[in-house]
């Protein structure tokens, strides 16, 4: 990780004019350009004219001197400004030559001439320390709501961020936003996680199309439901829009906020560009509720299914999560390419999104049929795509009917990828050195119960949904043996005419019973691995008393 260092030899923060104008609020200001753009990131004091031959003319300089150095100084150094100490309030002539007084800030000395070299050093190590704050958060690769945090204090205003679907993503934390009656639209944005319709088509119709494409600041004045100023960036990176900044600017002048948000903004666009970089362009309003499903974020029922109904989740009966991990070493042509390959994968029924550098995919099916989302599938499939044509694996969790459950799954996921070590000695062992597209975890499972840091609430989720589990329940509504006699057939070295005495029943009625297991859930019980994790249910369950 870069460490954020500041070389105060070259650089003592970037203060603008309007916020030297703020502040010498107090100050009676003699004398002061009308407009000015400057920016300054070294600050000299003079005290007397002894030493004025041996200020240096490092360019953005602001000097704080006496009026009678001023005009020596400013013909010394053309690219400097001063802020100037008079001892009354008598204005000198040359102060009107517009050489002189475009950079030139005249103020009557009310106090100690040590007071303002005071004011002023405050004013630049104050800025200094929030900018080299906000740089060691991009430096970190941090999140968004940390650079909203290290800025409060100096913003003073309340901030938020919303993605592309105006959900938020982050607030100000420790600043209340402002309300107005009737329409409280930022706390409507903090409770439900989104902001209003009627806020999202004003942002839609009066905001986005000022920006059109490019990312620049647009402001808006107070109305009926805002009740202050709101100062507004939306964010596109190669064309697209990506995120939306809001400042509400109820303290402070327009101006100074102006100035302070740019430079606040200055770091979110970096934040933002290493965000889409790393996640691959990809952004869509039901990526948050994913990432907020697997990180345990609190999220309102309504919320979820708000953004769910974009999707087609909610018509889906079955789903399986894939953990795909980038190399840091492999370009950015290439992950696109990955990721345009993944949103093919079960025929596009598919949903890919990045969690920092590992691509999930959440597959999912519309089928109630116990193979449409089988294990062997997916191994075919991945097979021909992710790493037959770049090399990677992917972890890949058991089928799953809730999404609630995709945290489960994702621990899933990277419980498999993690123990590819001991799955690839196994199928080299039973199977002969082959080519291993991915990981699932019901392949997994028995080396994850060997583990020390093994989960039980995951282990009892693993076996929730098991096929012999369903098998079970159907043996109880139906009064048949079917789950006893593949524990039998499975115990017997797939014997069936041993099964079949043992079970009393024709041969035939074993295969064919065998034939249909097969067939419903896509499986082969030729499979040494399908075979070892079927054991292992049947155990769980004799474990749980349940058969």
């Amino acid at each position: 990780m870069r460490e954020a260092t500041v070389d105060l030899s070259h650089r003592f923060g970037d203060v603008s004019y309007v916020m030297l104008l703020d502040a010498l609020e107090g100050s009676r200001v003699l004398h002061r350009p009308r407009r000015c753009a400057r920016r300054f990131s070294w600050l000299e004091t003079v005290y007397d004219e002894d030493n004025l031959a041996a200020r240096d003319s490092r360019p953005n300089t602001l000097f704080l001197c006496r009026v009678e150095s001023a005009r020596q100084l400013l013909e010394r150094h053309p690219s400097c400004f001063c802020v100037a100490l008079a001892p009354d309030d008598a204005v000198p002539a040359w102060v009107s030559e517009r050489n002189f007084g475009n950079r030139l800030v005249l103020v009557q000395q009310r106090e100690r001439f040590a007071r303002y070299d005071s004011l002023l050093r405050s004013l630049f190590v104050s800025n200094l320390i929030w900018e080299n704050e906000m740089d060691r958060v991009v430096y970190a690769h941090g999140k968004l709501d940390r650079l909203i945090a290290v800025s409060e204090r100096t913003l003073g205003n309340f901030v938020c961020i919303t993605d592309t679907g105006h959900n938020l993503i982050a607030c100000s934390r420790g600043i209340e936003p402002p309300q107005a009656e009737g329409a409280d639209v930022y706390r409507a944005l903090i409770e439900d996680g989104c902001y209003p319709p009627e806020e999202i088509a004003w942002i839609e119709e009066s905001i986005l199309p000022v920006s059109r494409t490019r990312s620049q600041l647009v402001e808006a004045p107070a109305d009926e439901r805002h009740p202050c100023p709101t100062l507004h960036y939306p964010v596109y990176i190669d064309g697209a829009y990506l995120f939306h900044v809001t400042m509400a600017c109820s303290s402070g002048p327009a101006d100074l906020l102006r100035d302070l948000f740019t430079k606040f903004m200055k770091r979110v666009l970096m934040l933002c560009t290493d965000f889409w970089k790393a996640t691959v362009n990809l952004e869509a309003p039901w990526h948050r509720v994913f990432l907020g499903l697997i990180n345990g974020e609190p999220m309102t029922d309504e919320y979820v299914q708000t953004q769910l109904a974009k999707t087609a989740v909610p018509r889906a009966r079955q789903f399986r999560l894939l953990y795909v991990p980038f190399d840091s070493n492999m370009a950015q042509p290439v992950r696109a390419q990955v990721v345009k390959a993944a949103r093919g994968l079960c025929g596009g029924a598919c949903y890919p999104f990045m969690l920092k550098d590992r691509l999930l995919v959440l597959l999912y099916t519309e089928s109630d049929e116990s193979s449409a989302l089988s294990g062997q599938s997916v191994w075919r499939e991945l097979r021909a795509t992710l790493y037959g044509t770049f090399g990677l694996q992917a972890g890949v969790s058991q089928a799953f009917r809730r999404i609630q459950d995709l945290e489960k799954a994702y621990r899933e996921a990277f419980a498999a990828y993690s123990l590819r070590g001991p799955l690839k000695r196994e199928y080299d062992a039973l199977l002969g050195e082959q080519a291993v597209p991915c990981l699932p975890f019901e392949h997994a499972l028995k080396f994850y119960l060997l583990t020390e840091g093994h989960d039980d609430d995951l282990v009892a989720f693993a076996f929730e949904d098991c096929i012999l589990s369903r098998i079970i329940e159907e043996d109880r509504e139906s009064g048949t043996s079917i789950a006893q006699m593949v524990w039998v057939y499975l115990s017997h070295g797939r014997n069936a005419t041993e099964t079949a005495k043992l079970m009393h029943v024709h041969r035939n009625t074993v295969l064919y019973h065998l034939s249909r297991i097969e067939e419903r859930f896509d499986i082969s019980f030729d499979s040494p691995l399908l075979r070892s994790r079927m054991v292992l249910d049947y155990q769980r369950l004799l474990l749980d008393g349940r058969v």
